[in-house]
Formats: C-alpha cells, sequence, structure tokens
C-alpha cells in the first residue's frame, strides 16, 4: 500500500520513513506506545487546524507534540481569536480526521513553530492513523509552504 503523502515525498526527492502504528494515535504517549520502531519522543510533532472565530479562516499550526499552543500568541499573529478547528473542519482541511493529520497535505496556510526548526527529524502524522511520517526537519521547506512563527506556550524550567 501506498499513502498519498508519499508520492509528494518522492516527487519533492525527500527520504522519509513510514513508521507503523498498531493503533490510532492521538498523544505522544499514543506515538511511543504503539510505533513498531524506535522513535524518539522529543521528534514527535503535531498538526493542529484553527479556526478564526469570526472569519471562519482556516490555519494550521506544526507543533511539538509536548508544547501546547498560546492563543494570545494565535490572536496577535492571526488578527482574531482562533478556536480548534471540529472533526469535520479537520477532515476539510487535511483530507483526515484528527490524529493523523500531514502537514505536507493539507489545503490551507500551514505555520510551523519555532521550536519545531530546532529539530533535526521530525515524526508526525501520515495521512492515515496507523502511520507516523519521519523526515529530516530541513525536508519540511522542500515539501511545503510555511510561515515560522512563535505560537506555543514559554516552557518554565524546573
Amino acid at each position: 500500500m501506498q499513502l498519498p503523502v508519499e508520492a509528494k515525498l518522492k516527487e519533492k526527492g525527500i527520504v522519509y520513513r513510514l513508521i507503523p502504528l498498531t493503533a490510532n494515535a492521538y498523544t505522544v504517549a499514543d506515538v511511543v506506545k504503539f510505533a513498531q520502531s524506535n522513535i524518539d519522543p522529543n521528534e514527535i510533532c503535531k498538526t493542529i487546524v484553527l479556526c478564526g472565530k469570526k472569519s471562519g479562516a482556516q490555519q494550521a499550526v506544526f507543533l511539538r507534540g509536548t508544547d501546547k499552543l498560546d492563543f494570545g500568541k494565535l490572536k496577535r499573529l492571526f488578527g482574531e481569536e482562533m478556536a480548534i478547528a471540529t472533526a469535520e473542519q479537520v477532515k476539510e482541511s487535511a483530507g483526515v480526521e484528527p490524529g493523523a493529520v500531514c502537514p505536507f497535505l493539507l489545503t490551507v496556510p500551514l505555520s510551523v513553530d519555532q521550536r519545531v526548526l530546532e529539530l533535526d527529524r521530525v515524526n508526525c502524522g501520515s495521512g492515515h492513523h496507523l502511520f507516523g511520517l519521519e523526515f529530516q526537519r530541513a525536508d519540511l521547506a522542500r515539501g511545503a509552504d510555511y510561515t515560522a512563527i512563535d505560537a506555543s506556550k514559554t516552557q518554565l524550567s524546573t
């Protein structure tokens, strides 16, 4: 079976690895638990589709899996309050339900949190619930148009 994202990655010359999962993964802990090969939890990223509360305009944000969105920053960046898209809106803009969203397959603008850009390798949704996608972070720009932003909450060190 070839996933839709594979054709795009091959066309762009992006080296990748599909990671089979034994069940649908929605959290970093799920990905680690269900992955059928070793992955680094620090490299797991997620794509969250957002919707403007006034305009209804959709936007996707790609951030590290353990990071949380800062909705105050998002309001300043996008000029309005943003809400997490419904499952129906996610399916419309990403072609899949939440949990499998792939940054390479979106039909809405993509913003990438600056913390993702510090990674060497990324593991994320592939567009299929039973496969993760791993690639070199530098290849993200080859496969997707995006804007780099600061969208996550500042993590306090302990």
